[in-house]
Formats: C-alpha cells, structure tokens, sequence
C-alpha cells in the first residue's frame, strides 16, 4: 500500500508565466507544434500501481470514502466503461452515492447513457439526467466555461460543466474523464481541456474529484494504450477486473452529430482566443527526449522550433 494526495480540486500542474493553475490571459507562451511550452506538472513521476486496476479503484475508493465520510457523493457517469468501473468498485464496498448523467439535444447521445441508466435500474441507485440544449451551451455555459475554466474548444469537457450546478455544498462530484493522454512526440500526459475541469470547480467553489488522474490509475490506462482503438486504449484490462459490467464500444456521445459539434466548437471560437491546446507533461519526459533523440525532435519540429523548445527548457533549469 502507499499514500497518495486524495486532495479534492487536485491542482497537480502550473503554467510558468503565472505559477499558478491558471493560464496567463495574455501572451502566453504556448505554441501549436510545441505545446509544452507553458507549462510543467508539478507532481512526481508516476511509478507505484498494484497488478490490478480493480485491486487500486478498491483500495482508492475505500480511503476516498474515509477521508469524506461526511460528504455525499454524486459519480458522472455517461454510459462509458471508465465510470462505470469506478461506480462498481463504490457499489461493491457498500458505498452509498449517486448518478448524474447529461442528454444531449433531447436525446443524440442516448445510445450511450442507456449503460448508465441501465446499471443504475439493475443496482437500484438513484440517476438524475440533466438535459441540456443547443441554446443553453451557447447563451450560458459557453461564457462561463471560458472564463472559469478556460477551456480551449473540447465539447464534451465544457458541457459536462453543466453538471456542477446540480451538486450541492455537502457533495463531491466524482469524474473518470482524465484519461491518459499521448502527444505523439512529446509523450504521455494530458491535454489541457481535461485538466481544465479542476479549474473550473475550484473558480465556482465546487468539490470535484477525479480518480482517472491519480497516479495507479494512470499507469493502469497508460499500459493499455492502443492508438488503433476507439478512445485510444484496449479496455479487456477493465472487463477482466469487472467482468459483470457489459462490454460495448468506447463512445463520446457526440459520433452522431458531428455537424452539431463542429457548429459548437465554431462559436465557442467567438470567445476563445487561443484554439490550441497545451499539453501538459512531465519535465523529465521532455529532458529525456532533448538527450536520446535531438536529431529526430529536429526532423519533426524544425530548426527555428528546436531552437525555442532548447531555451525554453535550459531556463527551467536555471529556475529550478
């Protein structure tokens, strides 16, 4: 067993221009072919995990629920497999706690919560679905989403900001969307609209806690990475810890209304002035690749990016 920070709002990242969570409004550093460039993870390399991803959701979930046994927990679950699995570890400890889901446009991504509606019918768990409409992401959630959690143009991430105004003071909402995410040059780590989340309830005053980001959970979904597979990863290593949840492709939610999104992200633009994401990493990651492969990272980013990518990170080194 080890310790490890069970923080609600876990912060585990910094931009370097303001040292904090939040991204600086104006003149940010970041770059579209070096998305690294303004920020850092501020945690230790990731490295202790059991054999099991079901032996860590049990042992997480179970400190998780000692450390808050005077809050109410609300678990988000889309349909997926990713919250299902943390559901089921939380339903099989005797963990009391309920479910929210959103509905897309009177029903787009029904396809998807039938899981969770299904699962929460079978266990007799209470699920609330919250919908939500074209007019309302726009008018209402757009502004927000902007200015408290700064996110860049991810449609799946600002709409599920709309399920934090269904959680009261005394109850955490609990997330599986922090996913490992590969860059394919730089590595592992995350890009910045997953991330974004934890600023947005830390700025609305929220609980939020994700068990995706935490490090046993990472190293469980960074070895079953597959770039071939729907969601970027082969999910067996989840059925075979929990093979009483149903097997069914990964989804978003939004596959059937591409044209939708692709209209949301359009005007979401109209309030975002930087489109790009920033991945967020592991210094280390980046020093490693600066020594082994300078001549491959040349080859990709060309010489005027070698040359910002080297003194950007030689200066992190004289900052410390």
């Amino acid at each position: 067993m080890y310790d490890l920070d069970l923080s609600l709002n876990r912060v585990y990242w910094k931009y370097l221009q303001t040292g904090t969570f939040m991204r600086p409004e104006h003149g940010y550093w970041g770059d579209e072919y070096i998305p690294t460039l303004g920020s850092t993870i501020t945690c230790p390399q990731y490295t202790r995990s059991h054999k099991t991803i079901k032996e860590d959701l049990i042992f997480l979930s179970t400190k998780f629920a000692e450390k808050y046994a005077d809050y109410k927990f609300t678990l988000a679950l889309s349909g997926g497999i990713d919250g299902e699995v943390t559901a089921e570890a939380f339903y099989q400890l005797g963990i009391p706690f309920d479910v929210i889901s959103l509905r897309l446009f009177g029903g787009a991504n029904d396809f998807d919560i039938v899981y969770a509606a299904k699962y929460c019918k079978e266990r007799n768990i209470s699920h609330r679905i919250i919908k939500l409409t074209k007019e309302r992401i726009i008018e209402e959630i757009f502004p927000k989403a902007h200015k408290l959690g700064q996110f860049t143009h991810s449609m799946s991430q600002i709409c599920l900001t709309r399920l934090f105004d269904f959680v009261d003071e005394d109850t955490i909402l609990v997330f599986s969307g922090h996913n490992p995410d590969v860059h394919p040059t730089f590595g592992w780590g995350w890009w910045e609209d997953s991330p974004n989340l934890v600023k947005y309830a830390i700025n609305t005053n929220k609980k939020f806690f994700t068990f995706t980001s935490l490090e046993p959970i990472f190293l469980h979904y960074s070895r079953n990475w597959d770039g071939k597979q729907p969601g970027e990863k082969n999910n067996d290593f989840l059925y075979e810890s929990f093979p009483e949840l149903p097997t069914r492709i990964k989804r978003t939610g939004w596959e059937k209304i591409p044209d939708v999104q692709g209209m949301l992200v359009e005007e979401y633009s109209k309030y975002n002035n930087y489109r790009w994401q920033s991945f967020i990493t592991w210094d280390y990651l980046i020093f490693n690749l600066i020594k082994t492969n300078p001549r491959g990272l040349i080859d990709i980013l060309g010489m005027e990016k070698w040359k910002i990518l080297i003194e950007n990170y030689m200066k992190r080194l004289q900052d410390g």
